[in-house]
């Protein structure tokens, strides 16, 4: 608790997410809102919590293939590891979850450093991008040709192309870099030559992280990797998608859609919109930014304002965020783990040695240090 109260990122994401949902509830009519909220059906949320844990299973699966070239770890040990990462992702900052993940796995499967889990965190990350922008490439053309955006305005369509071409610029240069890195020397070389700027005490330690970065990339070095990759990603993402339908009727915006298959690509469209916007590190799980992003991309559809932002905050707090949050702080709890001790976070951290504390260089240290070290990649760090 002390981690939270004095950490000014943590503060600064619950700004930004107080201040966009205040944004969403001057953007519709706040008695239909509650009213929205209060009719819905919410007996629709058991199957789509259900669905979203299985969606998971198929990250564990996926996870487990980016693993396999450093190590053979089974999807059943890899899945309380990834709802731990998830749950952080909700609660700390700058999405510190995936460095939860990476020291985690590291704690517990001793043959994989934290760099290299990083790496493959890198990919998963990619991929998902890649697997979204696949889907809206499939959802909004045949949204667009069937007439629903006919109510969206040009400055609302010109934005959307924008970004769009943002994002898929964004991972496509991922794509190309980390794909590099895997599969030519000549580019790990002159990623080691840019160590040489560093100070000299640091440039040990920024060899041996690349090193071990790259060695979590060996799944990126054919293509026909990037193709298990890509189906790999697709059950996951079809998984939450039937997440956000099943939720949908819950709030029955199937009402705004002249049949199931139509609602279902619109589904697929707003799954595809709220989850590239928490990419973007602003607010604590994404709070906030997800709901606003959803239910503009639903107002787009001609779906009421109220309607679609009572539906994005329920698909968004009760079926994604607040049960994989329970279920991680579940598992931190029966695993006996601290979840500050994880994150391995410099801050608050003054280097006194009386009150059990440690140095950021002690720190920094001990999150990259690789197989031959005695801690592998994590310092235990208990909250007192």
């Amino acid at each position: 608790m002390t981690y939270f109260l004095g950490n000014w990122r943590f503060w600064a994401g619950v700004l930004v997410s107080v201040a966009t949902l205040a944004l969403l509830v001057l953007l519709v009519d706040r008695r239909e809102l509650w009213e929205a909220l209060r009719n819905a059906n919410y007996l629709y949320l058991g199957p789509a919590i259900v669905l979203y844990f299985i969606g998971q299973w198929f990250r564990a699966l996926r996870w487990q293939y980016l693993l396999s070239p450093i190590a053979r770890i089974s999807a059943g040990r890899l899945y309380p590891v990834i709802i731990i990462g998830y749950m952080a992702n909700n609660v700390l900052p700058a999405r510190l979850g995936e460095l939860v993940r990476a020291v985690y796995l590291s704690r517990r499967e001793r043959e994989v450093s934290v760099p290299a889990s990083i790496a493959t965190l890198s990919v998963e990350r990619l991929y998902d991008g890649l697997t979204l922008l696949a889907l809206g490439a499939v959802a909004a053309p045949v949204l667009l040709a069937a007439g629903l955006f006919s109510d969206a305005s040009l400055v609302y369509r010109s934005t959307a192309i924008v970004l769009m071409v943002g994002v898929v610029g964004s991972f496509v240069a991922a794509l190309v870099i980390l794909t590099a890195l895997a599969c030519s020397r000549r580019t790990v070389g002159w990623f080691m030559a840019l160590t040489g700027l560093l100070p000299t005490r640091f440039r040990p330690l920024a060899s041996e992280v690349l090193t071990g970065f790259v060695e979590g990339l060996g799944t990126l070095n054919s293509p026909g990797k990037h193709a298990v990759l890509f189906i790999g990603s697709l059950p996951v993402w079809l998984a939450e998608a039937g997440v956000y339908l099943i939720v949908a009727y819950s709030f029955n915006l199937d009402a705004y859609f002249t049949s199931f298959w139509y609602l279902t690509l619109a589904i697929v469209l707003v799954t595809v919109t709220s989850n590239l916007i928490t990419a973007i590190p602003a607010s604590i799980g994404g709070i906030g930014a997800f709901e606003v992003v959803a239910q503009q991309t639903l107002v787009g559809l001609a779906v009421g304002a109220a309607t679609a932002a009572s539906y994005s905050v329920a698909v968004h707090l009760l079926a994604l965020w607040l049960p994989v949050s329970l279920a991680g702080l579940g598992l931190l709890l029966w695993h006996n783990v601290s979840l500050r001790g994880l994150a391995s976070l410099p801050e608050g951290r003054n280097g006194d040695e009386e009150s059990g504390e440690v140095s950021d260089d002690d720190v920094l240290d001990s999150r990259f240090r690789g197989n031959d070290g005695a801690d592998h990649g994590v310092r235990a760090v208990q909250d007192d």
